[in-house]
């Protein structure tokens, strides 16, 4: 193997933990009309994210002041987790690693990438109490791989806030991540399928 050759792709996990702070403007956010532009951004602002800049292959993202990545529009998907693998031909950069408030863990498999899942699932409960509905999805193919899918979810007012894993779009949805996903539900509806929610 020469110098000039990719690597052999390797799993990472890399993360931007949810803080106690963060909980708290989430759960703000949460009970905004966010389908209304004007009225979310402002609010983001109000909190201390940015727009992201040029050096993000992003539209209509925010940055946190910790480093998470917020995508807006008639939702929020804030992204604290991803699971992906560097080297090859086409991912030879670590992305996520390299990101400032991101850590990357190298030959980190799904176990790591559920750990900060659950951990953001608990970081909610403690504020919001239990979920109105935590469930795992078992078995199946993922992108990653073969594995569990776990999603907790919240009403919160006029909108449902959502954690789990789905397919990471920036890879073609060769990747996973895990997001924060706020998203409004009629009070008396019925909770939808959650995986389909944040999809």
């Amino acid at each position: 193997m020469t110098d000039e050759d990719p690597q052999d792709p390797a799993d990472h996990v890399a993360a931007c933990s949810i803080t106690p702070s963060l909980v708290e403007q989430i759960v703000g956010l949460a009970e905004l009309p966010l389908g209304d532009w004007a009225v979310s951004e402002a609010a983001m602002r109000r909190r201390g994210w940015c727009e992201a800049g040029d050096d993000l292959p992003l539209e209509d993202a925010f940055v946190t002041a910790e480093g998470h990545l917020a995508y807006l529009g008639d939702t929020l998907a804030l992204s604290f987790a991803h699971f992906y693998w560097v080297g090859g031909e086409d991912w030879g950069e670590d992305f996520w690693g390299t990101l400032p408030g991101w850590s990357s863990h190298a030959d980190a498999g799904r176990e790591v990438f559920d750990t900060y899942i659950d951990a953001a699932v608990a970081a909610f409960t403690q504020r919001l109490g239990p979920p109105e509905r935590d469930i795992t999805t078992e078995g199946g193919t993922r992108a990653m791989g073969d594995g569990d899918w776990r999603h907790a979810a919240w009403r919160c007012g006029e909108n449902l806030l959502v954690i789990g894993p789905r397919h990471e779009s920036l890879s073609y949805f060769q990747f996973e991540e895990a997001v924060v996903y706020i998203g409004p539900i009629e009070t008396a509806a019925p909770l939808p399928a959650l995986h389909d929610f944040i999809s």
